[in-house]
C-alpha cells in the first residue's frame, strides 16, 4: 500500500493490532490529505491479514486484496450523507450504521467502521453513537477522522485515543513525488504543506497556475469592492470541477504569501514568491506574525469547507473578506 510519512504512527497502531491491544474508537487527526483514511484501511488490512504476523498486510491474501478496493463487507467507510444539501453526516445515516453493527462481522478478526470527516458529523448524530463509541459490539473498533479535531463534539473526543498526523517532511514528500513522475516535485511538496493527497492532487503539469491565480487575487484585492465581489463571481463560474480546480490554486497562492511572508520577516528568504518580493514584503508589513497565523487559520478552514462540498460562491467571498479586512491596517497596492 502507497504510504507515506508519518512510520512511527503506523509502527505503534501495527504493534498495538498484533498484540490485540487497539482502542475500541481510534481518532485520526491531521492535515488534509497527510494520508489519515489510507492509514485507516491500512490498519484494517494489518488486524485482517491472513499471513504472518511479520508480514502484514501481505496484500495477497482475500481481506488485503479487499479492503483497498472498498469491497470487504467488515470494513464499513461511512462518509457525507448523499442526500443532503448540506456537507454532513446525518443522524439518519448514525441510526442505519447502529442497526448495521447489531449483525455479528461476516468473517474479519475486527469489523472496522471508518468514519471521515467526523467533523462533518452532526450534534444530533454524535450523541445517536455515543454509546455505540463508548462501548461497541464485539470484534468491531472504529477510526474516526478529521482534520478538525475541535469542531468534535468533546463528549465523542473523550471516548477516543487520539492519534495525531504530522506533515511529511519536504525532502520525504519530493522524492515520492519524483518516483512518480511528478515534475517539479519540490515545489509541489512545498505548495502541498507536507500533505500528499493535496500534491497528487495539484495541477502539477501547470506549475504556473497558483501564480496566475495569485495576481488575479492581488489586483482583485488592489480593486473597489466592486472589482472583488466580480473576481468571487469569476472564480466559481462553471461546474464544480472547474471552481474547483480554481480556488484549490487560489488558496495555494495565499498559503505561499503567507510562508514567505512569514520567512523574510525571521530574516530568511522567499520560496515561492521570489518574481514578487513586494508583494511579500507587503503581507508581512501588515499583518505580522499574529495576522499571519490568523489568516493561515482562514486558509486551512477554507480547505476544509471545500472538502466537505461548502457553496462555492460563499466560501470565495468569506476568503476574499477575510482577506480583504485582514489587509486594510495597511493600505497601498500590493
Amino acid at each position: 500500500m502507497d504510504l507515506i510519512g508519518n512510520r512511527h504512527v503506523r509502527e505503534t497502531l501495527s504493534g498495538l493490532a498484533d498484540a490485540d491491544r487497539l482502542h475500541h474508537c481510534l481518532l485520526f487527526e491531521g492535515p488534509q490529505g497527510v494520508g489519515k483514511a489510507s492509514t485507516a484501511r491500512w490498519l484494517a488490512m494489518v488486524a485482517n491479514c491472513e499471513a504472518e504476523v511479520a508480514g502484514r498486510p501481505c496484500m495477497r491474501c482475500w481481506s488485503c486484496r479487499q479492503i483497498p478496493k472498498g469491497q470487504h463487507p467488515d470494513v464499513i467507510e461511512l462518509g457525507l450523507d448523499p442526500k443532503k444539501t448540506a456537507a454532513i453526516i446525518s443522524v439518519d445515516q448514525a441510526r442505519g450504521l447502529s442497526q448495521q453493527l447489531r449483525l455479528r462481522p461476516f468473517q474479519a478478526r475486527r469489523r472496522f467502521v471508518i468514519i471521515d470527516p467526523m467533523d462533518a458529523m452532526t450534534p444530533a448524530a454524535a450523541n445517536a453513537m455515543l454509546k455505540t463509541f463508548e462501548e461497541p459490539p464485539d470484534e468491531t473498533g472504529f477510526v474516526l477522522i478529521t482534520s478538525a479535531a475541535a469542531s468534535i463534539l468533546p463528549t465523542v473526543r473523550s471516548r477516543s485515543q487520539r492519534i495525531r498526523f504530522a506533515p511529511v517532511s519536504v525532502s520525504e514528500l519530493s522524492e515520492w513525488l519524483a518516483d512518480r513522475g511528478v515534475e517539479n516535485a519540490e515545489e509541489v511538496a512545498r505548495l502541498a504543506e507536507g500533505c500528499p493527497g493535496r500534491a497528487l492532487g495539484l495541477r502539477v503539469s501547470e506549475t504556473g497556475a497558483w501564480r496566475e491565480s495569485r495576481d488575479a487575487l492581488i489586483e482583485a484585492l488592489d480593486g473597489p469592492m466592486e472589482q472583488r465581489l466580480k473576481f468571487g463571481e469569476t472564480l466559481t463560474r462553471g461546474d464544480r470541477v472547474k471552481w474547483q480546480g480554481n480556488m484549490e490554486n487560489t488558496l495555494t497562492a495565499i498559503s505561499a504569501v503567507l510562508r514567505d511572508a512569514l520567512s523574510v520577516g525571521e530574516g530568511g528568504m522567499p520560496f515561492y514568491n521570489t518574481d514578487r518580493p513586494k508583494l511579500v514584503d507587503g503581507w508581512g508589513q501588515k499583518l505580522g506574525c499574529e495576522g499571519i497565523a490568523v489568516l493561515a487559520g482562514v486558509v486551512g478552514a477554507a480547505w476544509d469547507n471545500l472538502e466537505h462540498n461548502v457553496n462555492g460562491r460563499l466560501l470565495a467571498d468569506g476568503l476574499i473578506s477575510h482577506l480583504s479586512k485582514a489587509l486594510t491596517a495597511g493600505r497601498g497596492k500590493l
